[in-house]
This record gives C-alpha cells, structure tokens and sequence, in this order.
C-alpha cells in the first residue's frame, strides 16, 4: 500500500461557508481511497463533495455531527477515478490543517 499527499493546507481561510475549499477539485490517479486529516478553529460540519460530469453530491463527514473546534479528525473513504472530490465546512473560518492522502492499493 502507497499513499501520495494530494493537498496539504496549514492555517488558511476557507473561503466561505458551503464553499470549496480546495482551488482544484482532487480526481484520484486511480481507485482507492483518501485519508483526510482536518481540524478547524470554530467547530463547523465538514463536507466531501463529489462530481461526476455535471452532477455533485454533497456528503456529510462525521454523520454529519460538528467537528469542534482544535480537535484533529481522520477519515477514510472509498474514491474512484472517475469521479473529483472537494471539501466544505458549513461555518466559515479558518482552517487549521487539511491534508488529503491518496491511499493506492489493489486491497485496503
């Protein structure tokens, strides 16, 4: 198993709420999954969203519960490579870390 860090923010603005917060949407180099390391510094609930073609989901992280504020959060997911994921929180501020992890292999 090999992983490639595709972003890595520390200390930056999110650019609004509902909001993407990564410039350019992630599309895998191929299936696998992302480990996603994020903590924000005003308690918000985190989004991946999801897009194929035209149509984007928006997918709570958590269940949908608030992240608090300082507290680092992992989380893993299945990608395909045919499909470009982002992230959103739904309180703007400032994100503290968020680093995303393409985790590639064959078996998880």
């Amino acid at each position: 198993m090999t992983s490639l860090t595709r972003n890595r923010d520390f200390n930056v603005a999110a650019p609004g709420a509902n909001t993407n917060i990564i410039t350019t949407s992630i599309t895998p180099n191929q299936d696998g999954a992302f480990r996603v390391t994020i903590c924000l510094t005003t308690a918000s609930v985190f989004n991946v969203t999801i897009t194929n073609g035209s149509t984007t989901f928006t997918c709570g992280l958590n269940e949908s519960v608030t992240l608090q504020a300082g507290d680092l959060y992992s989380f893993v997911f299945g990608v395909s490579a045919a499909n470009s994921y982002n992230f959103q929180v739904e309180t703007d501020s400032v994100i503290r870390i968020l680093q995303v992890d393409e985790i590639q292999s064959a078996v998880l």
